[in-house]
Protein backbone atom coordinates (compact mmCIF):
# COMPACT_ATOMS: atom_id res chain seq x y z
CA UNK A 1 0.00 0.00 0.00
CA UNK A 2 0.95 3.75 -0.67
CA UNK A 3 0.11 7.24 -0.12
CA UNK A 4 0.04 6.95 -4.11
CA UNK A 5 -3.15 4.98 -4.24
CA UNK A 6 -4.89 7.16 -1.40
CA UNK A 7 -3.53 10.26 -2.18
CA UNK A 8 -4.09 9.77 -5.67
CA UNK A 9 -5.11 13.28 -7.71
CA UNK A 10 -8.83 12.47 -9.66
CA UNK A 11 -9.10 9.26 -7.07
CA UNK A 12 -12.92 9.00 -6.23
CA UNK A 13 -13.75 7.61 -2.55
CA UNK A 14 -15.02 4.48 -4.30
CA UNK A 15 -11.62 4.06 -5.43
CA UNK A 16 -9.94 4.47 -2.12
CA UNK A 17 -12.94 2.15 -0.66
CA UNK A 18 -11.42 -0.24 -2.40
CA UNK A 19 -7.60 -0.06 -1.89
CA UNK A 20 -8.34 -0.04 2.01
CA UNK A 21 -10.39 -2.70 2.26
CA UNK A 22 -8.07 -4.88 0.35
CA UNK A 23 -5.64 -3.90 2.58
CA UNK A 24 -8.05 -4.79 5.38
CA UNK A 25 -8.51 -8.05 3.96
CA UNK A 26 -4.96 -9.12 3.17
CA UNK A 27 -3.86 -7.92 6.51
CA UNK A 28 -6.72 -9.48 8.39
CA UNK A 29 -5.92 -12.92 6.46
CA UNK A 30 -1.92 -12.22 7.62
CA UNK A 31 -3.03 -12.93 10.88
CA UNK A 32 -5.03 -15.64 10.38
CA UNK A 33 -8.32 -13.98 10.82
CA UNK A 34 -11.03 -15.86 8.48
CA UNK A 35 -13.87 -13.24 9.63
CA UNK A 36 -13.78 -9.71 9.96
CA UNK A 37 -17.11 -7.49 10.83
CA UNK A 38 -16.76 -4.68 9.56
CA UNK A 39 -19.41 -1.30 9.77
CA UNK A 40 -19.93 -0.19 6.67
CA UNK A 41 -20.07 3.64 7.47
CA UNK A 42 -17.69 3.83 9.73
CA UNK A 43 -15.32 2.30 7.07
CA UNK A 44 -16.84 5.01 4.41
CA UNK A 45 -16.35 7.60 6.64
CA UNK A 46 -12.50 6.44 7.51
CA UNK A 47 -11.43 5.89 3.80
CA UNK A 48 -13.88 9.63 3.11
CA UNK A 49 -11.84 11.76 5.88
CA UNK A 50 -8.76 11.01 3.06
CA UNK A 51 -9.94 13.74 1.10
CA UNK A 52 -11.59 16.09 3.15
CA UNK A 53 -11.46 19.53 1.62
CA UNK A 54 -10.16 20.94 4.76
CA UNK A 55 -7.30 18.51 5.26
CA UNK A 56 -5.29 20.27 8.61
CA UNK A 57 -2.30 21.18 6.92
CA UNK A 58 -1.72 24.92 5.93
CA UNK A 59 -0.65 24.47 2.19
CA UNK A 60 -3.18 21.84 2.20
CA UNK A 61 -3.23 17.93 1.02
CA UNK A 62 -1.31 18.21 -2.19
CA UNK A 63 1.65 19.70 0.13
CA UNK A 64 1.36 17.95 2.99
CA UNK A 65 4.60 15.18 3.59
CA UNK A 66 3.77 11.86 4.47
CA UNK A 67 3.67 11.56 7.93
CA UNK A 68 1.00 14.10 7.93
CA UNK A 69 -1.09 11.82 5.33
CA UNK A 70 -0.07 8.88 7.50
CA UNK A 71 -1.48 10.76 11.00
CA UNK A 72 -4.74 11.95 9.05
CA UNK A 73 -5.56 8.44 8.08
CA UNK A 74 -4.59 6.76 11.06
CA UNK A 75 -6.68 9.08 13.30
CA UNK A 76 -9.54 9.00 10.92
CA UNK A 77 -9.16 5.36 10.64
CA UNK A 78 -9.23 4.88 14.46
CA UNK A 79 -11.88 7.24 15.40
CA UNK A 80 -14.32 6.08 12.59
CA UNK A 81 -14.00 2.41 14.22
CA UNK A 82 -14.35 0.80 11.00
CA UNK A 83 -13.48 -3.06 12.40
CA UNK A 84 -16.16 -3.88 14.65
CA UNK A 85 -15.10 -7.03 16.34
CA UNK A 86 -12.21 -7.01 18.96
CA UNK A 87 -8.91 -9.34 17.83
CA UNK A 88 -8.29 -12.89 19.21
CA UNK A 89 -6.35 -12.60 22.11
CA UNK A 90 -3.81 -15.52 19.93
CA UNK A 91 -3.12 -12.68 17.79
CA UNK A 92 -2.31 -9.87 19.74
CA UNK A 93 0.13 -9.22 22.41
CA UNK A 94 -2.20 -10.05 25.85
CA UNK A 95 -1.34 -6.49 26.48
CA UNK A 96 -4.24 -5.30 24.31
CA UNK A 97 -6.71 -7.77 24.35
CA UNK A 98 -8.70 -5.29 27.40
CA UNK A 99 -7.68 -2.12 25.68
CA UNK A 100 -11.29 -1.06 23.61
CA UNK A 101 -11.15 0.03 19.59
CA UNK A 102 -7.68 -1.81 19.66
CA UNK A 103 -8.32 -3.35 16.26
CA UNK A 104 -8.82 -0.50 14.71
CA UNK A 105 -5.65 0.97 16.20
CA UNK A 106 -3.52 -1.87 15.21
CA UNK A 107 -4.88 -1.99 11.77
CA UNK A 108 -4.38 1.56 11.42
CA UNK A 109 -0.90 1.74 12.87
CA UNK A 110 0.12 -1.21 10.28
CA UNK A 111 -1.30 0.69 7.24
CA UNK A 112 0.08 4.05 8.08
CA UNK A 113 3.46 2.30 8.78
CA UNK A 114 3.36 0.41 4.98
CA UNK A 115 2.69 4.11 3.61
CA UNK A 116 5.62 5.26 4.87
CA UNK A 117 7.91 2.49 3.51
CA UNK A 118 9.37 3.96 0.52
CA UNK A 119 7.57 7.60 0.81
CA UNK A 120 9.07 10.31 -0.66
CA UNK A 121 10.07 13.49 1.22
CA UNK A 122 10.86 17.03 -0.78
CA UNK A 123 13.36 18.67 1.53
CA UNK A 124 15.19 21.65 -0.14
CA UNK A 125 14.55 20.96 -3.87
CA UNK A 126 15.80 16.96 -3.46
CA UNK A 127 13.66 13.85 -3.16
CA UNK A 128 14.19 11.60 -0.32
CA UNK A 129 12.86 8.18 0.04
CA UNK A 130 12.00 6.49 3.27
CA UNK A 131 14.11 3.31 2.10
CA UNK A 132 13.54 1.41 5.48
CA UNK A 133 10.63 0.28 7.15
CA UNK A 134 9.59 1.45 10.46
CA UNK A 135 10.37 -0.96 13.29
CA UNK A 136 9.61 -0.70 17.09
CA UNK A 137 9.58 -2.85 20.30
CA UNK A 138 6.72 -5.13 21.23
CA UNK A 139 6.48 -2.50 24.65
CA UNK A 140 6.09 0.47 22.54
CA UNK A 141 4.05 -1.08 19.84
CA UNK A 142 1.33 -1.92 22.90
CA UNK A 143 1.83 1.78 24.33
CA UNK A 144 0.95 3.36 21.16
CA UNK A 145 -1.89 0.92 20.30
CA UNK A 146 -3.40 1.61 23.76
CA UNK A 147 -2.08 5.53 23.87
CA UNK A 148 -4.18 6.36 20.42
CA UNK A 149 -6.64 3.50 20.88
CA UNK A 150 -9.55 7.03 21.72
CA UNK A 151 -7.84 8.92 18.95
CA UNK A 152 -9.98 12.55 18.38
CA UNK A 153 -8.66 13.13 15.00
CA UNK A 154 -8.73 16.92 15.53
CA UNK A 155 -6.48 16.81 19.33
CA UNK A 156 -4.44 13.83 17.91
CA UNK A 157 -3.80 14.47 14.33
CA UNK A 158 -0.37 16.74 14.97
CA UNK A 159 1.03 14.34 17.92
CA UNK A 160 0.49 11.21 16.03
CA UNK A 161 2.33 12.99 12.72
CA UNK A 162 5.48 13.80 14.68
CA UNK A 163 5.54 10.52 16.02
CA UNK A 164 5.31 8.59 12.57
CA UNK A 165 8.31 11.46 11.52
CA UNK A 166 10.67 10.75 14.18
CA UNK A 167 9.95 6.88 13.89
CA UNK A 168 10.66 7.13 10.41
CA UNK A 169 14.16 9.49 10.67
CA UNK A 170 15.11 6.56 13.32
CA UNK A 171 14.90 4.05 10.63
CA UNK A 172 16.23 6.55 7.95
CA UNK A 173 18.98 8.15 9.55
CA UNK A 174 19.43 9.96 6.15
CA UNK A 175 16.69 11.52 5.79
CA UNK A 176 15.60 14.11 8.66
CA UNK A 177 16.58 17.76 9.01
CA UNK A 178 19.61 18.50 10.74
CA UNK A 179 19.69 18.28 14.27
CA UNK A 180 20.12 22.02 15.71
CA UNK A 181 18.12 22.22 19.42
Amino acid sequence: MSFKILYQEGTDVAANIYSVAAYVDSFAEQLGLTQLTLDPGGFTSAVAALKMPDFPHRDGLEKASPFKKAAHFFVWFVASKPIIDPLPSDVIPQDLAAVPNHQNSIFAYHMAIDCLHKAELHKNGQVVMLENKIKVSKHFFCDFVETFSSVVPAHHFKAVSLLFEQLAYKANPSAPYPEVI
